[in-house]
């Protein structure tokens, strides 16, 4: 195809999408109050750790075994309920990776004004994704260097206020109980609050790699605790025939309490420091009035600066979800469960109830 057809059809797209999202007869939020959505999602989840300093070309990547999880689950208005199941690995896959254990938890509550985000993570067992990176002439025909006593601990709380929930609609990006058919988006201002530990039996760095990293870096147990504001944007792109792609950037700045156990002398030291923590959110797929699917990502790093040093605590989950609503309009007991789900005095939160 020439290179102005290309230009063609871009053109015949986006006037496509442009009208959509300028049409004054379209209603921006679709609400299906009176559904109650039910899904599959098959997760994968994650807690990395990356250690770089000036003398290294490339960062230090510890990741754990990847192996994802099964998930069903309903929701109704603000409220979900699901479970996971974790999915075995092969043989081949634990020689090349190693063993990781770990516990996992996230429960992310999205109400009309508010995201509301809470996380508890405990792995154990990683591995050095990029030894090509770091050690010279290295030979892929090589195990991957494995550090099966690295562990990391993390717990999370934040929360973040919507300015503009006419204009954007955090259920119709990330629960998918309402649905967008106009773009929009809408500022946002958050605090948060977390405890996290890397540590190992030895020394976080593997011996492998030893000789070609600063001393500094050393250290057999780094413990932070946050505590900042976060401030930033959600936008909702919605496009041709009920397709979207949503985006959530939320950095922060926190002040951070570093306690930390050097592997050589066993000396702890203490300092407190400024340091960033960011939330990412992304989702893209189809949202239709019966079926929705697609994929999404809820990601939140912290930074530990160390004199030259820096590592960096990056977790969170990306999922595949396929979902169907069902209509409840006739169901004359949900009267009550409505007015159980939303109070007066919480309506300034959770949005009035359906009209039935």
């Amino acid at each position: 195809m020439k290179p102005y057809s290309f230009l063609i059809v871009f053109l015949v797209f986006w006037s496509n999408v442009y009208a959509q999202t300028t049409d004054s007869t379209v209603i921006r939020i679709k609400k299906f109050s009176k559904s109650i959505n039910f899904y599959t999602k098959l997760t994968s989840a994650f807690s990395n750790v990356e250690v770089s300093n000036p003398d290294l070309k490339e960062s230090l990547l510890f990741e754990p075994n990847p192996n994802a999880q099964f998930g069903m689950g309903f929701s109704y208005s603000w409220l979900g309920l699901g479970f996971n199941v974790e999915l075995p690995t092969d043989y081949e896959t634990e020689q090349k990776y190693g063993k990781t254990q770990k516990f996992d938890f996230e429960a992310h509550y999205t109400l009309r004004r508010f995201f509301l985000d809470f996380t508890l993570k405990n792995y154990k067992g990683f591995y050095l994704s990029n030894p090509g990176k770091v050690i010279p002439q290295w030979d892929r025909s090589n195990p991957l260097p494995k550090a099966p006593n690295l562990e990391t601990v993390s717990l999370a709380v934040s929360f973040a206020y919507i300015f503009s929930p006419d204009k954007f609609s955090a259920n119709a990006a990330y629960t998918y109980t309402y649905a967008m058919r106009k773009s929009g988006g809408s500022w946002i201002l958050g605090g948060f609050a977390s405890v996290n530990t890397v540590a190992s039996d030895t020394s976080i760095v593997p011996g492998i790699v030893k000789q070609y990293i600063d001393p500094r870096l050393d250290v057999k147990t780094l413990g932070f605790a946050n505590f900042g504001v976060s401030f930033g944007y959600s936008y909702l792109f919605t496009m041709w025939k009920k397709y979207f792609c949503s985006l959530t950037l939320l950095p922060g700045l926190s002040l951070q309490k570093v306690i930390q156990q050097s592997s050589i002398t066993g000396e702890v030291t203490e300092n407190n420091v400024l340091a960033g923590r960011n939330i990412v959110r992304f989702s893209l797929g189809k949202n239709g009035d019966k079926y929705y699917w697609g994929i999404a990502a809820y990601i939140e790093s912290s930074i530990v600066n160390n004199k030259d040093s820096k590592l960096q605590l990056t977790s969170g989950s990306t999922y595949l979800f396929l979902g169907y609503r069902l209509d409840t309009s006739n169901w004359k007991f949900m009267k009550g469960v409505d007015r159980v789900m939303h109070p007066r005095f919480l309506r300034f939160l959770t949005g009035s109830p359906p009209e039935r």
